[in-house]
């Protein structure tokens, strides 16, 4: 089986959720935030055809996937710091 990653098509998905989750935003903390969405993961894993997914196939993905979305925050973030830095004066 093929690995599975994000694709820059996935995104749209991934704005519904975060859309869905902030109406949950204001009543939990980031904690609570990371364990609901734990929790699905788990729901999600359980709910892979065994026949044809292994509990390390799926687990791979999810570590796959934890690694390309850190990396994502970590670029995002890195190219706020670079164009909140200094201007040059004109």
């Amino acid at each position: 089986m093929k690995i599975k990653t994000a694709k820059p098509a996935h995104e749209v998905a991934y704005q519904d959720l975060t859309k869905l989750i902030s109406k949950h935003a204001d009543d939990m903390t980031g904690l609570e935030l990371l364990a609901v969405a734990a929790n699905m993961l788990g729901k999600l894993i359980a709910m892979q055809d065994q026949r044809t997914v292994t509990k390390d196939q799926a687990m791979e993905v999810v570590v796959r996937n934890i690694e390309h979305g850190n990396a994502q925050v970590l670029e995002q973030l890195a190219r706020a710091i670079l164009n909140a830095g200094p201007k040059p004066h004109d």
